[in-house]
């Protein structure tokens, strides 16, 4: 071999090794890129995940706050229609009192009239005091009759105020609350919705993200933030935190402090312990 191809073995030879550089850089660019684009995909993934949720927790809070709009409204029909009772009691009660005061002036006239067929008949006294006697218990009967008629009249005026007394005190008791309730943003039942009533249920269905639903609901008086206690048989298994509540039905998440064995259907949930 003479020089020029001794020459050009030894350029062959470094531009073999240049083109083998070149390629493993470029391999390495392109593992890179698979790389980064695997990691944007599955922070896009989490991201979506998180809309979602976030999506969800909005339509269950706008679907409470429905609920609770709904339940306010049933309580003021309720109280507007007590109200109403009342006031047709006191009308009645005032259209008693006329009928009582109307026979009672009747009485009156009575007895005036009696009164004054006492006066015409003093005159003849004498020969009337066999028959007088008579008619003076009788005006005495009536009278008595009227004294009580007045003294129920007097009872019943009593009776009607006392009402109107009562019907006041309500209607400023009524607007006092619900002027409170609507200042804090209550409604008559949220002061006692944390309070958990004594129930027990069972597990009808599990999931693997920690979820379990149970046959309670609304019906039962169980409310969102209620927390239960889950047994199997007489073992402790874990405490959950109701998430959603349905009429017979709700969504329960188990609290991962108090897990110790894994929910399963048919366990036990009570909130007596």
């Amino acid at each position: 071999m003479n020089l020029m191809g001794k020459i050009f073995t030894l350029l062959i030879f470094f531009m073999s090794i240049c083109f083998l550089v070149i390629a493993l850089m470029v391999g390495a660019t392109h593992r890179n890129w698979k790389a980064i684009a695997t990691e944007k995909n599955s922070e896009a993934l989490l991201y979506k995940s998180s809309l979602e949720e976030a999506k969800s927790s909005t339509l269950d809070k706008e679907k409470l706050l429905a609920s609770e709009r709904a339940s306010r409204a049933m309580q003021l029909a309720q109280l507007e229609s007590q109200l109403k009772v009342l006031a047709d009691l006191r009308d009645s009660k005032e259209s008693e009192l006329r009928v009582v005061e109307e026979q009672s002036q009747k009485n009156l006239d009575l007895l005036e009239n009696a009164q004054k067929r006492i006066a015409d008949q003093d005159v003849e006294v004498a020969d009337l005091r066999a028959n007088n006697k008579k008619l003076v218990d009788d005006i005495a009967t009536q009278f008595s009759l009227v004294r009580n008629l007045t003294n129920q009249s007097f009872e019943i005026k009593n009776q009607i105020e006392l009402l109107k007394k009562k019907e006041m005190d309500l209607a400023a008791n009524l607007a006092k609350s619900k002027k409170v309730l609507d200042r804090n943003g209550l409604t008559a039942n949220s002061l006692t919705d944390h309070i958990v009533p004594k129930l027990d249920g069972l597990v009808v269905k599990t999931s693997s993200d920690g979820l379990f639903a149970i046959s309670l609901g609304t019906d039962d008086g169980l409310r969102v933030g209620h927390e239960l206690d889950v047994y199997r048989k007489d073992r402790f298994v874990g405490k959950g935190t109701v998430i959603k509540t349905e009429t017979d039905l709700a969504a329960v998440r188990i609290n991962p402090d108090f897990n110790l064995d894994t929910v399963r259907e048919g366990d036990h949930v009570t909130s007596k312990f």
